[in-house]
């Protein structure tokens, strides 16, 4: 469908979070309401909350939406769709049912358009499983869309985001440079071909990466969204634990590294960097310093697995067709803070 989305995106909204300091300004002090049956609530800024419901199921919440990351109705439709699945992947859950949440007006845009961004989500879902019960919808000028999600798991077998021990190699799932990429295609500076391939890989969903780090000792994992590489790996660190991490081992898209260049870069990436290049020691190339603090929509997993797993996780990514890369490791010291490599082939 010829119908460019992002024009009818605010200047000032992108897909991009509330950047976290701000809202750990926002949420300090309130009174979060909850009770013993809450195994992962806010405190932590997990990907998703759980809920106790009996000794042998829990219940896995996460909800997602965003305004449009690219120009098609449908592939923004499955976009958000694989974004809000990812959180219940990175946990280790699996997703049953999803709830729909649109912002739409009908007096400014064909139906047309709605109905493709909602067949998008739906065959997303399908893909995953999910069944689809209902949702709710706003009138607004500025589309926005995406699902409430929730999964089961045991009690016993939460992947968090923290938990990694020194050692442990980190291994993600998708390359970078994807919100890079979306900032270019708004100015109508990115190639149909690298469109076509940054779609694809926002629209592919994390399941695979979910099935190969459980079958393997995973200590922690989480998906790389609006705070970027950094924000998120500060994230399985928190002040427990360090990372040691190999700019060159980074996957990247090549046509963000081009736009880079151009100084195409979404304010996300400036508020990341500014927020967490304190907990980052050492340097990198140029643009792939832009790289690990860019914001992504619908990112790949990041995976803390024990040092004599990475064989078998190999395996059986190669038997599910799962791209991976290792990209560093957790050290001891110094807690808390992010130290760049040139290489792996130094470990």
């Amino acid at each position: 469908m010829d119908f460019e989305l992002t024009k009818y995106v605010r200047k000032a909204g992108c897909a991009s979070k509330i950047g976290p300091g701000d809202l750990a300004d926002v949420l300090s002090g309130l009174d979060i309401p909850g009770d013993e049956n809450v195994l992962v609530g806010i405190e932590g800024f997990e990907d998703a909350g759980v809920y106790k419901l009996t000794n042998d199921i829990a219940l896995v919440q996460t909800v997602d939406f965003f305004t449009p990351v690219v120009n098609d109705p449908y592939a923004f439709g499955a976009i958000a769709a694989a974004n809000a699945l990812s959180d219940i992947y990175a946990m280790g859950a699996t997703p049953k049912t999803a709830l729909n949440i649109v912002c739409f007006s009908i007096k400014h845009f064909d139906k047309s358009i709605l109905k493709e961004i909602l067949r998008g989500g739906a065959d997303k879902l399908a893909e995953a499983g999910v069944s689809l019960l209902g949702g709710h919808s706003v009138d607004d000028m500025e589309i926005k869309y995406g699902i409430s999600v929730t999964g089961i798991i045991h009690p016993d077998k939460i992947i968090r985001n923290e938990g990694a021990i020194a050692g442990d190699v980190l291994i993600l799932t998708k390359p970078l440079g994807n919100g890079i990429i979306n900032t270019g295609i708004k100015s109508d500076m990115v190639s149909k071909a690298s469109v076509k391939r940054v779609i694809e890989t926002m629209a592919e969903l994390n399941n695979k990466a979910s099935r190969a780090m459980l079958s393997v000792r995973t200590h922690a994992a989480t998906d790389v969204t609006g705070f970027g590489l950094i924000g998120h790996l500060k994230e399985m660190i928190k002040e427990n634990i360090g990372v040691e991490l190999f700019p060159d081992e980074i996957p990247y898209f090549e046509e963000a590294k081009e736009l880079v260049a151009s100084g195409i870069i979404p304010s996300g990436l400036l508020k990341n960097r500014d927020f967490y290049k304190n907990n980052v020691v050492g340097e990198c190339k140029d643009f792939m310093d832009d790289i690990i603090y860019d914001p992504q929509t619908s990112g790949g997993l990041l995976i803390a697995v024990h040092l004599d797993d990475i064989v078998a996780f190999e395996v059986k990514a190669g038997l599910l067709g799962l791209n991976f890369w290792v990209i560093g490791r957790f050290l001891d010291e110094p807690k808390g803070m992010i130290m760049l490599n040139s290489s792996l082939s130094q470990w």
